[in-house]
């Protein structure tokens, strides 16, 4: 697969695919890529008119990355904030769009915690592991995946097994502390297939808050990951499957940023599962597609702080989010030109909090707690894509969601791409509503008293327009798009009476741009940059950790047949904090590997190689340079 995610220097991209083509060395066809997440069907990606980014499984191991966020940093219009080093809250922000505003699934099922008091999803834990792709669809998107789809939708793929039997296995270590060991199983017939890893990673890691604040006792981390997707083929029109990923860990924590903010035994666990079954079935000659699926989503999160020191109370909190949906999506093939989309979602939501304190020296404790509650939420979506003469492709789509707390809301999106083979053209343009709707936290929390039961949901529009240009008979691809996004109803709580209310509104725009050049076989150079104004509409300051602008230049080599080697350059512009600005920061990174046998391959990484200070978030601290290396070993 090519690799569509970004990298240079004017131009952020819009990634659409490049159309399929004939290789000019050998004549041979190729086909193009397939994904699912711009439409809920297999779409060829030269056919999809919303702006995408797909990350493979090639590209996340020619960078040698574990972390999930870090794979998502070169994305266009996408922005990565963690405060502190692995294991520390992890936010992204998809076009200036909040941050629980994107909705992500794995395989499918959702990630977004119903715990989380914003519902966002945290990607500190989410590691590389057993991943064959990541989907990233910018733009509202809740006309095809209803609530939570606001800014877009990341869609993390599990590999599927094909072939005869393959192990493999990795091991690697390097700064901080840093080792990780994985193995993978996988391989496939006719009939069945299958794929399962399990990993483990651990790191003493680096102080949270920033070290140069006077905060010396770092924060360590361990994950371990198990994930699996199987499938069986019973005949030509039948098949069925199961998907499955599993995460428990514990993370050091520090009370917040800033001087002051060590904490020598305030840590955090986490436990998350995510599983889907389905059933999928094709009628009349392939004519009518149905699939049948129920998911389960569980997200179990504890903070503890004991007396120390620095501290002379303790505290303790746990949150517990679950999520059952069951999906029944049919897809019928009017014509090779028409597919029409008819889908059904029910989806129960489910929470339960509790925290404590405890002041030994005043001889005072104090306890709250969020009882079991629930939301549950029916959606009907019906979508159709048109193709004219394969040069007009059209997607509208329209969806109703009906809630038991806040009654029923519609969205709807129109997108189109328009191709002109005689030059290499693409242009296309989107428009879209979006809504989020409030959290069982912002409905019901009890423990700091914010909770409001007449809360509406959250509700955004959009636009964007752009367009794509091969040049030197496709030896080098260009493109721009501009997009527009307000959003409205957005949920806060800090005008009196302290209570979540619709009160605010916000607006985001900008330009993405990109260029990708392959002078040969074995050299790509690719350059993106992102530029996008964001303006809380209540006060009329920049939107909190959105940059300004960002750029990413990324050159992959291989030569010698057997080496490999990948430089980038990401530059992110300074943007608004709770108490500061932050300064833009430059950094650069090394990665590279060698086959040294057919079934060896040693690899390494160098992060910030010119030892570069900055901050993502006010007050957190950062990586210095730091070097990793490993062996892969395949069987």
């Amino acid at each position: 697969m090519q690799k569509i995610i970004t990298s240079s220097l004017l131009l952020v991209g819009f990634s659409n695919p490049l159309q399929a083509q004939v290789n000019s060395s050998d004549n041979t066809l190729e086909l193009p890529n397939m994904v699912v997440t711009a439409t809920r069907t297999e779409t060829p990606e030269n056919e999809v008119a919303s702006a995408m980014t797909v990350i493979t499984a090639k590209d996340i191991a020619d960078r040698h990355i574990s972390n999930v966020a870090d794979a998502l940093r070169t994305v266009p219009g996408l922005d990565v904030v963690r405060t502190g080093g692995l294991g520390q809250q992890t936010s992204i922000f998809l076009r200036g769009a909040n941050s629980n505003h994107t909705l992500v699934l794995v395989d499918g099922v959702e990630m977004n915690d119903p715990s989380s008091p914003t519902g966002a999803f945290d990607f500190a834990f989410l590691q590389t592991d057993n991943i064959e792709r990541i989907e990233v669809v910018r733009g509202a998107a809740s006309a095809a995946f209803g609530s939570d789809a606001i800014g877009g939708v990341i869609n993390v793929i599990t590999k599927k097994g094909a072939g005869k039997l393959k192990l493999t296995g990795v091991a690697e270590g390097g700064s901080y502390g840093t080792w990780k060991t994985g193995g993978n199983i996988s391989g496939g017939t006719e009939r069945i297939n299958y794929s399962f890893d399990a990993s483990r990673l651990e790191t003493a890691g680096f102080s949270a808050a920033d070290k140069n604040l006077g905060n010396l006792m770092p924060n360590g981390y361990r994950n371990t990951t198990i994930s699996g997707r199987t499938g069986f083929k019973v005949n030509e029109a039948l098949d069925f499957g199961v998907t499955l990923r599993y995460g428990e860990g514990k993370s050091s924590l520090d009370n917040g940023g800033g001087k002051g903010a060590d904490d020598p035994n305030f840590y955090g666990t986490f436990n998350e599962l995510f599983t889907r079954g389905f059933g999928h079935l094709k009628l009349f000659d392939g004519f009518w597609e149905q699939t049948v699926g129920v998911a389960y989503s569980r997200t179990d999160r504890n903070n503890v702080n004991g007396v120390d020191s620095l501290n002379n109370f303790s505290s303790a909190a746990t949150n517990l989010g679950q999520k059952v949906k069951l999906d029944y999506q049919n897809i019928f093939h009017v014509h090779k030109s028409n597919t029409v989309l008819v889908g059904v979602e029910e989806e129960a939501d489910s929470l339960s909090s509790s925290a404590s304190s405890d002041y030994p020296a005043w001889s005072y404790s104090s306890s709250a707690s969020i009882p079991l509650k629930t939301m549950n939420t029916l959606g009907y979506y019906l979508q159709d894509q048109i193709n004219l003469f394969d040069r007009s492709f059209t997607t509208l789509g329209v969806r109703y969601d009906d809630n038991n707390r806040f009654g029923g809301h519609e969205t709807w999106r129109a997108n189109e791409l328009y191709t002109i083979k005689e030059t290499g053209t693409r242009l296309r343009g989107s428009y879209g509503t979006g809504f989020k709707a409030p959290t069982l936290n912002q409905l019901y929390d009890t423990i700091y008293g914010t909770g409001n039961v007449n809360l509406k949901p959250e509700t955004s529009h959009g636009w964007d327009v752009g367009v794509e240009q091969d040049v030197f008979k496709k030896l080098s691809t260009l493109g721009i798009s501009y997009f527009d996004n307000a959003f409205n109803n957005l949920i806060v709580a800090n005008v009196a009476p302290y209570v979540n209310q619709n009160v605010s509104k916000a607006k985001a725009n900008g330009i993405e741009s990109f260029v990708e050049v392959r002078p040969m076989t074995d050299l790509t150079l690719r350059g993106s940059y992102t530029y996008q104004q964001t303006q809380n509409l209540d006060t009329g300051t920049q939107l909190l950790r959105r940059p300004r602008d960002k750029a990413s230049f990324d050159t992959d080599y291989r030569f010698l047949e057997k080496a490999h080697f990948h430089v980038n350059l990401l530059m992110v512009g300074k943007k608004s904090d709770y108490a500061s600005t932050v300064a833009g920061y430059a950094m650069l990174n090394f990665a590279g590997s060698y086959d040294v046998h057919k079934n060896v391959q040693l690899f390494a990484r160098i992060d910030n190689v010119l030892n570069k200070q900055y901050e993502e978030v006010y007050g957190y601290g950062t990586s210095g340079v730091a070097g990793y290396g490993g062996v892969k070993v395949n069987y």
